[in-house]
């Protein structure tokens, strides 16, 4: 009988399953690069957040208490809250008199500013003016997300305080240092001190 030439050689099943192997290696390798490379993204994408926070948080601050007015305080019914600077963590927030954070670097007017936690998130609420009638009118900025904790301190001249103010003395005046310390969800530690740098007292 005569042999076909053109008779073709098919793969062996053992060259099919080697294939298949070296297919699954690739496989393998390749999602385990894919899934390094989504993480270190991840990583990279968080750490970039957090820093962004923390330089929005330290310039707001800053530029909010070197340019505090040591004047008093006037509550929403319009009285006198006889007091220039009022904090503590009882209340996880502060609140003072700034000049307005605007696009006109000349303007004066002056404002409410209150740093508060709310929902794992530091926040800056700017009233529209320095003695608002409406404690739910005004602008507000989330500073910093994602607190697991939260720690505000306050210094005179000699010692640290959880609250603000502690005496007669200290109602008159803004704090000499402000510390904020917050701890966030990926147990990471941020600490911002500022020294607003009004050593005068309101008469």
């Amino acid at each position: 009988m005569k042999k076909n030439k053109d008779f073709k050689k098919g793969f062996t099943l053992v060259e099919v399953l080697i294939s298949i192997v070296i297919l699954s290696l690739i496989a393998v390798i390749t999602s385990n690069f894919l899934k390094s490379s989504i993480q270190s993204r991840d990583l990279v994408s968080g750490k970039s957040q957090y820093i962004y926070e923390f330089n929005l948080l330290t310039s707001t601050l800053y530029e909010d208490l070197i340019n505090a007015v040591n004047v008093p305080l006037i509550n929403f019914r319009g009285d006198s809250e006889k007091a220039t600077f009022i904090g503590g963590a009882d209340t996880d927030s502060f609140s003072f008199t700034t000049k307005a954070i605007t696009q006109d670097i000349s303007s004066k007017d002056l404002v409410r500013v209150q740093y508060v936690l709310e929902n794992q998130s530091l926040v800056r609420r700017q009233f529209y003016t320095a003695s608002p009638a409406n404690p739910l009118e005004y602008m507000e900025t989330i500073l910093f997300e994602g607190i697991d904790n939260f720690q505000l301190e306050f210094a005179d001249k000699t010692r640290w305080f959880y609250s603000w103010p502690q005496e007669p003395m200290t109602k008159r005046q803004i704090p000499s240092l402000i510390k904020v310390s917050i701890t966030n969800i990926q147990d990471e530690s941020f600490v911002w001190i500022v020294n607003p740098n009004i050593n005068t007292v309101y008469e």
